[in-house]
């Protein structure tokens, strides 16, 4: 497999070099550099630019691993706002979001974790944000405003960086203060659903040592789900339900960040930012897949407002000191707290109220089903620190030795009320307060890398990383009532649902009725480490053209959870070959990487509930399971090229396989997580998220007017095969209805299926680039895009199909003045 793959790529290679002369006559010569990155050659120049992918400033076309790169100029031609936006971008990117705690779980090569949201797991993709490590992908982390560049990193990063890096990194640099001027840049955005958006930033030289810059953005919206009319039917409490206020997928955000340099000689520079985030929107909520008649996709029958109230505070800090002519000693370290509250819909509307009473005992029939979930509160606190030691200007060797040290200490309170009817008018089904009052994560890690310059074109590098990691739970408590045994009794309407939010666990259990509610423990500890390394030789094969072929390791800690207990370590080894090129006369870049990913112990999160023959909920809570392991291999190209003066184009495409091995798991969309006949084996599944093929192409033109200035038309077109959005691949056990008859419900509601998304804009940009208008429209086909799938209903229920989805078609206008 890795032979063939390696074969694949260098027969593409190939063609592409015996098709260069002939290009590269015809070819105008490059255009002159002007002051907007963005004008004219900008793709081609961006293929200069400079990366810390190997933890020192390289060229991105002389950096010898797979990573994309962004400067701020192209994120905003591709309408790049957030991390969700830049997937389309990065070949092998895809991304799921999640409702109640407001995050955004990213997949690379296959390779991702949908519940790495809160303190329950940890991503394999990691998110750097000026070197230092971002453990949650929510708040600041996800908006990207003001950057100098973002780097998107392929494959196991597990010896420069190592923290949960085991599939890739995503880098956010922002834009640092200069000495140079005073000047900086304000824009606004208008568009669709009542969005208002402005972006600006300020950089003041305050002396020939200190500069300082402050960046901000705010992004609001009204949301794109609608709520559903209240039920008119007998029996049901119409004012129980939601139908004005905040919307569901709504945006309320805003961010700021100051930044100061201060460099006192040429030996010493300090960068120092603290950035604030305040998030008053709304979760995203699953939806329909088939909505009910004379309702729309967008919109929810809601018993449940949308709230959420989210915030975070960042420090980083990076010195660096010159010790001699060819070493540089480094001091990184960064302090981050998130945290708030978020209320949200469980039970998504899926199944309405229909009013009445059972004609023989009187009683209440089942008014369909209710769910809210809620983070009463929550904060995660992460202290991190990394000292560097490396080499500068030309060596024989370079290298670089590091320690690293990091401590989360995180805490969270969430509550989930499930009741057999709507809110306010049925019994409870099942109420729990989950609280994790410590939950710390430690790390220590030791590690180097040294690149021996063999010739003056051939290149050797060995990395070895030392990882230990350790977890714990202290004090973790769940606090459960379930079902109504006997109506009127105390079990049936004691409550505790979203109250008494500074209470510990042993005190709510004191507040109500004996045996009314349970209590469990949570407390458990665990350790584990692992040495990765990286080996590669890279060359220059011809000017202009670098190859490369590395073997590399990575490494995510096992897992605690909830019970006291613990999952095993996570692995991966992974194969590569790789080419970078440039070509006809400098106007088109060609990156081009093949790999082979071998995961041994691949963790796998779901949701495992239990319940009883009634359908009552026992237990709920996110469970652990290591798959034996899973393959991955594919094929990534990116093509930047300035086919004229005025004409740029841009490409980038995956094709890839996935494969999971031997897990033996039961799927509590449909079954009881109690039930082990229920039980399957996934081997041979694809991953969730990994379409055999994406691509995305763009392109623009610039109109050249007499003025001087420009008109720039601009199309982008994504696609990509069906993918399947679980482990599991659907389900195709013949299951009866309620109504007696026989179904196999396949695979179509637990996958995306191919589609076609396309963005377009018109931009004028002034004389001088000093100011540019824009039009856009985003998702033109308004496809239908599902980021994940679920099913509600207990057992006694059938199973209603949801899915969260992407943005509908958007429209909008920007304007951006610089000075």
């Amino acid at each position: 497999m890795k032979r063939s793959l390696f074969t694949a790529s260098t027969m593409l290679a190939t063609s592409f070099l015996v098709a260069a002369p002939a290009f590269a006559q015809a070819a105008p010569a490059p255009a002159e550099q002007t002051a907007d990155p963005a004008a004219t050659a900008a793709p081609v120049d961006e293929g200069d630019i400079l990366v810390t992918a190997t933890r020192r400033e390289t060229s991105l076309q002389k950096t010898p691993l797979a990573v994309s790169a962004f400067s701020q100029a192209t994120l905003d031609r591709q309408q790049v706002n957030n991390i969700t936006d830049l997937a389309r971008f990065v070949p092998s990117l895809q991304f799921n979001q999640q409702g109640d705690q407001s995050a955004v779980l990213l997949t690379l090569r296959g390779i991702g974790n949908d519940t790495a949201f809160t303190e329950v797991a940890d991503p394999e993709v990691a998110i750097y944000i000026d070197g230092i490590y971002s453990p949650r992908a929510q708040g600041a982390s996800v908006l990207m405003y003001d950057m100098e560049r973002v780097e998107v990193l392929r494959g196991p990063q597990g010896t420069l960086f190592g923290r949960n890096a085991t599939a890739g990194a995503v880098g956010l640099i922002s834009a640092k203060p200069t000495f140079d001027k005073l000047g900086g840049y304000a824009e606004a955005i208008v568009g669709d659903y009542n969005r208002i958006g402005t972006r600006g930033a300020i950089n003041i030289p305050i002396s020939d040592t200190l500069a300082a810059r402050f960046a901000f953005v705010t992004e609001r919206h009204d949301g794109y789900a609608d709520f559903q009319p209240a039920p008119n039917v007998p029996n049901v409490d119409r004012s129980a339900f939601i139908t004005t206020g905040k919307k569901y997928y709504a945006q309320d955000q805003m961010s700021g960040r100051l930044s100061l340099l201060w460099q006192p000689s040429d030996r010493f520079t300090w960068n120092l930012s603290a950035e604030g985030f305040l998030d008053k929107g709304a979760p995203v909520i699953s939806l329909l897949q088939t909505p009910r008649p004379g309702t729309k996709l967008f919109s929810t029958l809601s018993d449940t407002a949308p709230d959420t109230d989210r915030y975070s505070v960042a420090v980083r800090s990076t010195m660096d000191l010159d010790i001699s002519d060819h070493a540089q000693i480094s001091y990184i370290a960064g302090f981050s707290r998130l945290g708030g509250s978020t209320q949200a819909d469980a039970d998504a509307g899926a199944l309405p109220p229909t009013g009445g009473f059972d004609p023989v005992t009187g009683q209440q029939l089942y008014l369909g089903a209710f769910g809210e979930n809620r983070t009463v509160k929550s904060r995660y606190d992460f202290t991190s620190h990394e000292l560097q030691l490396k080499s500068t200007g030309e060596n024989r060797f370079d290298y670089i030795l590091g320690a690293y040290y990091s401590h989360e200490n995180n805490s969270i309170r969430f509550d989930v009320d499930q009741r057999d009817g709507y809110r306010d008018g049925s019994t409870r089904a099942f109420v729990g307060s989950f609280i994790q009052a410590k939950r710390t994560i430690d790390s220590l890690a030791g590690f180097g890398q040294v690149i021996w310059h063999a010739t003056d074109a051939i290149r050797l590098t060995g990395g070895l990383r030392y990882t230990h990691d350790k977890k714990a739970d202290i004090g973790g408590r769940n606090v459960t009532g379930f079902g109504c045994p006997t109506p009127g009794s105390p079990i049936c309407t004691a409550n505790f649902f979203g109250a008494y939010p500074n209470a510990t666990a042993e005190e709510l259990l004191a507040l109500f009725p004996q045996g009314a509610f349970s209590i469990s423990n949570n407390d458990v500890k665990g350790s584990w480490n692992k040495l990765t390394y990286l080996a590669r030789v890279d060359a220059d094969l011809s000017p202009g053209m670098l190859g490369y072929a590395s073997i590399s390791s990575g490494f995510k800690s096992g897992n605690i959870q909830d019970g006291g207990k613990t999952t095993d370590p996570e692995t991966i080894t992974n194969y590569e070959v790789g080419l970078k090129s440039r070509l006809f006369d400098r106007r088109v870049t060609l990156n081009l990487a093949a790999y082979y990913s071998d995961f041994r112990g691949y963790q796998v999160n779901q949701v495992v509930t239990i319940r009883d023959a009634n359908g009552n909920t026992i237990s709920s809570q996110v469970g652990t399971q290591n798959a034996k392991g899973a393959k991955a291999y594919g094929f990534e190209a990116e093509l930047n090229a300035n086919l004229t003066d005025h004409d740029r184009l841009q490409f980038a495409g995956t094709l890839q396989k996935t494969k999971l091995d031997t897990l033996v798991a039961i799927d509590g969309r449909f079954d009881d997580g109690g039930n082990t006949a229920a039980a399957r084996d996934l081997k041979g599944n694809e991953l969730p998220h990994a379409p055999r093929f994406s691509a995305t192409a763009s392109y623009e033109h610039d109109f050249v007017l007499a003025n001087g200035g420009r008109i720039t038309p601009r199309g982008t077109i994504h696609y990509e095969t069906k993918s399947y959005l679980t482990y599991f691949n659907g389900d195709f056990k013949p299951r009866t209805l309620t109504t007696g008859q026989v179904v196999v419900y396949g695979d179509g509601f637990d996958s995306q299926k191919a589609y076609t998304r396309s963005d377009l804009s018109l931009r004028y940009t002034a004389p001088g680039d000093s100011f540019s208008i824009e039009a856009f429209v985003q998702n033109v086909e308004d496809s239908k895009i599902r980021t994940g799938a679920s099913t509600f209903g207990p057992t006694r229920y059938d199973p209603v199909f949801l899915s969260v989805y992407q943005s509908p078609r958007t429209i909008g206008a920007r304007i951006k003045a610089s000075f």
